[in-house]
């Protein structure tokens, strides 16, 4: 509790610290930012967890207890367990344990119908979901990752509408190759962000190389709006993409943009109806996946999950 209280002086230092300088100010519920385009925005805390407590919230989390995706296992060998799940110290802890399961009987959606299937695992991990869904607004983390070979740690947004899929990942950290792209590349290992977006099937993802962020923990935000989607890491924009053309470069608002919307081509790859958040760790199957056994078990920390919209 004493590194807890330690952390909620250090927010308290830095919020009075940002307000001195104009770039954001922070209270309970509320919270008043500069966006990129130069304007002073308000936003009002709507869904939240600082992990208080000793046990998940169920009233606002599902924890994961099978194999929700990748049903035959192509990418990703992995059970997720909600044993695998932990709240302590105002953390919550996604724990990726070295587990053998032997034809694991789950059910999993495929196409139009409930399908049986068994799974032969070699790790645990765990996957949490929001119990509501959330459009348009400002989604943050704050959380420190695991380090190992084979890891795919990741928060982000998924939600379905009549069919079609909507995603916005915030991060994903998956094992990269080197600058020629041939092989696996450890000194890149928790240093290259990537964010995406997926609808319609469709896919627009970047990345970069930046500091490993398995070293602390740091603060990704995704600010999503109906015009654009930008992705913040530590208080420092890392990427932007617009609905609409002609947004691009210009730094305007949405909302002196909407104006206009109807009469521009729009972006194929936009996510638009409401979206789950989640936090999970994935592990990748052989031969791609981890090489030290002896580092596990491992966890996500989370030190908490915000939604804002905008007031």
């Amino acid at each position: 509790m004493k590194s807890r209280r330690l952390t909620l002086m250090v927010r308290s230092v830095l919020a009075a610290f940002f307000v001195s300088v104009g770039i954001f100010s922070f209270s309970q519920n509320e919270m008043t930012r500069i966006s990129s385009s130069g304007e002073e925005e308000k936003w009002v805390l709507t869904f939240g967890d600082e992990f208080e407590g000793n046990k998940l919230n169920t009233e606002k989390w599902t924890a994961v207890d099978g194999v929700p995706r990748d049903p035959y296992q192509d990418a990703a060998r992995v059970w997720y367990s909600k044993n695998n799940v932990e709240v302590s110290n105002g953390l919550l802890k996604l724990l990726i344990k070295k587990d053998t399961l032997i034809d694991k009987p789950f059910e999993i959606w495929i196409t139009d119908r409930m399908v049986p299937l068994k799974a032969t695992t070699y790790f645990t991990s765990a996957e949490i979901h929001s119990n509501k869904q959330m459009s348009f607004g400002l989604y943050e983390i704050r959380c420190r990752i695991p380090k190992s070979k084979g890891l795919n740690s990741a928060f982000w947004m998924y939600g379905e509408k009549d069919g079609v899929n909507n995603e916005i990942d915030v991060f994903e950290y998956w094992d990269v190759r080197g600058p020629l792209k041939l092989a696996y590349s450890a000194k890149r290992l928790c240093k290259w962000h990537n964010m995406t977006t997926h609808y319609k099937g469709r896919m627009s993802g970047e990345g970069y190389l930046g500091e490993d962020i398995s070293e602390g923990f740091h603060t990704f935000t995704c600010v999503w709006d109906e015009c654009k989607i930008e992705w913040w890491v530590d208080g420092d924009l890392k990427r932007t993409i617009y609905r609409y053309e002609g947004m691009s470069g210009r730094g305007k608002s949405c909302g002196s943009f909407l104006d206009k919307r109807k009469k521009q081509p729009v972006e194929d790859v936009f996510p638009r109806d409401p979206m789950n958040i989640i936090a999970n760790v994935a592990v990748k199957k052989d031969p791609g996946g981890p090489d030290n056994l002896n580092l596990f078990p491992l966890s996500m920390e989370i030190d908490y999950i915000r939604y804002y919209q905008k007031k």
